[in-house]
């Protein structure tokens, strides 16, 4: 069995403007839900909500190269061979232990930066059959079939962004009585106890300027390209 690090000194797992986007990103899918959902849907509030889940995505790109040392993603997408090692050592009781996400955790994130991408791209050329209540700024420039397509892909995807995130959330909780290793809480504060991460470095936050202008650049992107796409 390895070994969970025990040190009461704390150290950064992962920096503030990481932690702002993935609370962010989750504000933004409840309010994606609701938009839709409650008091008959707010097309307005919907589509706006949409451009800043693709504006959050955008800078997690961003930031997953110039961001803290964990947020990096050459730093923490592994390979295939890597993952199916570590499931084998999870299986096994004899899993590594990492500052940032393992890697079964860095697919989780990369899944959870996708789908809200994809519902929020497939958004742009969604459209009601007869786009009386919603449609989305993109939907004039392209075919009704294509606009039926990206209206079905819209819905599906967000069924499969809810399976990934109760089996996110299912994760979260297993490592809590089961590896002694308090993720929640970890995500909310930024800190594991320290010692016992071989893989990792020192670690190294971002810097907050750089995580701003990373954000007016990805706002830059999504309102710009959506108007120079004919949005």
């Amino acid at each position: 069995m390895t070994t969970i690090p025990t040190a009461t000194a704390k150290v950064l797992a992962w920096d503030l403007p990481t932690r702002l986007f993935k609370w962010a990103l989750v504000a933004t899918i409840v309010v994606a839900w609701a938009s839709d959902k409650i008091g008959g849907g707010n097309p307005d509030l919907h589509k706006l909500n949409g451009r800043i889940v693709l504006t959050l995505v955008v800078f997690r790109v961003l930031w997953g190269f110039v961001g803290g040392s964990t947020a990096r993603f050459p730093g923490f997408v592994p390979s295939p061979g890597t993952s199916i090692g570590y499931g084998l050592a999870l299986l096994k009781g004899r899993e590594g232990h990492y500052l940032g996400h393992n890697p079964l955790g860095a697919w989780m994130v990369l899944a959870l930066l996708a789908l809200p991408a994809a519902m929020a791209v497939t958004g742009l050329y969604n459209a009601d059959v007869d786009r009386m209540i919603i449609e989305g700024p993109l939907a004039k420039t392209v075919s009704d079939a294509t606009v039926t397509l990206a209206h079905k892909l819209h819905h599906k995807l967000f069924d499969v962004l809810l399976i990934a995130i109760v089996l996110h959330v299912a994760a979260v909780g297993f490592h809590a009585p089961g590896k002694k290793e308090r993720l929640g809480p970890a995500g909310g504060r930024g800190q594991k106890a320290g010692g016992g991460y071989p893989r990792a470095g020192p670690p190294a936050p971002g810097a907050v300027g750089t995580a701003l202008a990373c954000l007016a650049a990805a706002a830059a992107i999504v309102w710009l390209g959506i108007r120079a796409a004919g949005g």
